[in-house]
């Protein structure tokens, strides 16, 4: 438990919210393809804990786009 502690507090991250490297990571996306289709569908927004310089999804954002990448891939 001790390590997975410290993992945590290495990456904080926004109760509720997936930041964009990470949303990219899970969808298997680059993040500037994560840009274009968050641009495309109206989903994420900009972090406005970090002066607005990123996306964060909130998880149900993050299912929709998931949603969406299963479809263009399948």
């Amino acid at each position: 438990m001790q390590i997975q502690t410290q993992a945590m507090e290495s990456h904080p991250r926004t109760e509720g919210k997936v930041n964009e490297s990470r949303a990219a990571a899970l969808l298997g996306l680059s993040a500037q393809k994560l840009r274009w289709l968050s641009e495309q569908s109206g989903l994420g927004h900009r972090d406005a804990d970090s002066s607005g310089a990123g996306l964060v999804f909130t998880y149900a954002e993050l299912y929709r786009l998931c949603r969406l990448v299963a479809e263009v891939r399948g």
